[in-house]
């Protein structure tokens, strides 16, 4: 087992948000949790580590009028779910600009997602 390199905590989002593909907009998979260094998903397709992606995540709350963030991110791990038909995809943000951090520092204050 891979040794845990995250330093934020993370919190499972009681929201149903999907995460897209930035490129086409189609759905990827359904976000699981997410901080400003990466997230967690759940698909049905799967995708190889290594793998680079451009994602659009929407927002589940406004934040400076904005209803959506793109990020790329860097697939870092896979494994299987407890439902066999999905796969957990582990995407650490590679390049996460500043305003995208704080957009998703201030969505999950909202949220009461943080501490």
């Amino acid at each position: 087992m891979a040794r845990e390199k995250r330093t934020e905590k993370r919190r499972n989002s009681p929201h149903r948000i999907n995460v897209l593909s930035a490129v086409d907009e189609t759905v990827m998979g359904r976000l699981v949790n997410i901080t400003t260094g990466g997230l967690m998903f759940l698909t049905r397709d799967s995708l190889d580590e290594g793998h680079e992606v451009s994602l659009r995540i929407p927002l589940p709350a406004l934040s400076d009028g904005r209803r959506a963030i793109d990020v790329r991110g860097r697939v870092v791990w896979t494994g299987p779910d407890s439902n066999p038909r999905y796969t957990r995809i582990g995407i650490e943000f590679v390049n996460l600009g500043a305003e995208e951090g704080y957009i998703i520092e201030t969505v999950l204050q909202r949220l009461h997602l943080v501490g």
